[in-house]
Parts: C-alpha cells; structure tokens; sequence
C-alpha cells in the first residue's frame, strides 16, 4: 500500500514539474524569443543592404515563421502552465488552428534558413556562374512555394486534430496518429539537420580556400551573413538533436506497454526537449549577436544614436569585390 501511495505521489510531482517547466521555463523563452525575433524583423526589413541579399530575405521569412511557432504553439502552454487550462483545449476551431499554424510556421522557417544556407554556398563558389542562381525574384518564388507547399501538407492536421472528449486535443484517427511521429521526425528533425550540415560545411570548405579579407588594421572579416548563418546552424543542431533523439525513442518504444511512472517520467523528458525545440525560434538573434561584431553595431546604429555614422551590412558580388577594392573610400566596412 505505501508502494503504491509513494508511485502515486511520484508520478503526480512528476506531472507537476513538467507543468512548472512549462510555465516558468516557457516563458522565458517566449520573452526572449520574442523580443529577438522582433529586432531581427526590424533589423532586416529596414537596412538597405540587407533588402538586396537574397539570403536575408529568407532569414527574415523564417523569423516571422519562428514567432509563428512561439506565439501559436508555446504561449498556450505557458498559460496552461500557471492555470491549469490550456486555451486550445477550450475550442475545436482552436485546437485545429493551434496544430496547423504552428507546425506550418515551423517548416517554413527552418526551410527558409535551409534556403539561406544553400544561397550563402552558391555565393561562396568559386564559379561566378553559381552567384546569379538565387536572385531575390527568384528567392520570393521560392519562399511563396514553400508556404503554398506546407500550408497543403500540413492542412490535414485541422482535420484529424479535434476534441473527442471535453479539454482535449488530439488526433483520434489511429493511423494517422501512428504516422505522424514518424513524419514529424523526418520533416522536422533528419530533413532540414542533414540539409543544414551538408550546405554549411561545404560553405566553411569555401570559406576556407578563399583569401581573408583585412580590413581596418589588419582585422580578419569573413562573410558576416554567412558566418552568422553558420552559428545560427550550430544552434539549431544543439537545440534539436536532443529533440530528435526524443522524437526516435519515441518511435521506436511507441508500441511497449508502459506503466504510469513510466509514463510521467518520459513526459518529463519530452517537456525538456520540447523546450529545446522551441528555443531554436527564440535563440537566433542572440546567436547573431555573439557570432558577428558588425550585427552588434547595426543594432547600435539603429537603437542607440550615434554621432557618427556605422556602415551598415554591405551586399558585395564577389564579381565586382577586386574591381572595386580600389575605389572603396577609406572607413568604409563593405561585407557581404
């Protein structure tokens, strides 16, 4: 009998810790994300050098497609956190939107940096041919498909997601439900990770084979754009390998019988990793500001008044970078 009370107390300070995590841990990462996310959309969409780059524009999409995922999929469990009830579980129209929305937000966003990425390899070629396969009409093409694309794939979560029972929301299709942990990690996880790490080490590759550019006494400046992508890369891998490692348990235990500690013990886990996976929207301005002294500026230049002026990002075709060294005026900072 005191076994039984001890699991019972066990399990529901369990479910108690994954709720405060929710909670507290949740919305500090809504906050931050938040904030970031919205400097990084005024940054990018007021800066006339960065309008001209075909991977900013993509970066600035996945932005709005992070604070989707924040606002649509975590700020409902914050409140559910501190009371209790979860909004989404209040309405059918709710649940089906909440499930639809943010997992369309998700994918467009981690593609669009997916798309950054290849962009940031073509420009780093050596073939200047490879320069001009990405330009920003093509880039708006691109980023149109990609919503058009996910927003039919991922429709069907508003028809199978429902409420069968009062404060619920869940798929109640048995197929479907077996299916979607699959696709969600294939989609979400092997997908854009592999795309990513491919894009980005052949980047660093060129990177590499490319003379330094000096610049104001003798100071070593690669890309910024690219360097900044690349750390924002590494900061998706951190955050969601421990979520996609989560997401194959997950799959490969999801037909064993498991008791009810078992249970709250792997919702504990799930709700550490699934904050992991929503701090990949919230982390990338602060990746960008530790990774790129230029990024730094361009926030002082337009928060802080300065009396003296700072150049902004610079779009330089590598084409035109030696036939324009020479007539760069002294104390400009031109990087692409």
């Amino acid at each position: 009998m005191n076994s039984t009370s001890t699991s019972r107390n066990d399990i529901v300070q369990l479910l108690n810790i994954a709720e405060y995590l929710f909670g507290y841990v949740g919305l500090i990462i809504f906050v931050i994300g938040t904030a970031g996310n919205l400097i990084n959309v005024i940054l990018f969409s007021r800066l006339e050098s960065l309008k001209t780059l075909a991977s900013s524009l993509f970066l600035l999409v996945s932005f709005l497609g992070s604070q989707t995922v924040l606002t649509t999929g975590l700020l409902t469990r914050v409140i559910r956190g501190f009371s209790g009830i979860d909004p989404v579980y209040t309405s059918v129209i709710l649940c089906k939107i909440r499930w639809m929305i943010r997992t369309i937000g998700g994918a467009v966003s981690l593609t669009c940096v997916c798309l950054a990425a290849i962009d940031r390899y073509f420009l780093s070629c050596h073939d200047a041919h490879r320069h001009r396969w990405i330009t920003m009409k093509r880039a708006r093409w691109a980023i149109f498909i990609s919503i058009i694309f996910w927003s039919g794939v991922f429709s069907i979560y508003a028809i199978y997601y429902t409420s069968p029972v009062p404060l619920s929301c869940t798929i109640v299709d048995p197929f479907f439900a077996y299916f979607v942990p699959y696709f969600n990690l294939v989609h979400y996880s092997i997908l854009p990770l592999s795309v990513l790490f491919v894009f980005c080490m052949l980047t660093w590759q060129n990177l590499g084979q490319q003379p330094a550019t000096y610049l104001r006494g003798g100071v070593r400046l690669y890309d910024q754009v690219t360097r900044m992508l690349i750390a924002q890369s590494i900061g998706i891998f951190i955050t969601s390998v421990p979520n996609m490692t989560w997401q194959i348990y997950s799959v490969s235990t999801n037909s064993i019988q498991k008791n009810s500690l078992r249970i709250a013990q792997e919702n504990l886990v799930n709700t550490i990793c699934v904050l992991l996976g929503f701090s990949t929207h919230a982390i990338t301005f602060y990746v960008y500001l530790i990774s790129s002294s230029t990024f730094r500026q361009n926030i002082k230049q337009i928060f802080v008044h300065t009396p003296h002026r700072i150049e902004p990002l610079t779009n330089m075709d590598p084409r035109k970078m030696s036939a324009n060294k020479d007539q760069q005026p002294k104390g400009t900072l031109d990087i692409a």
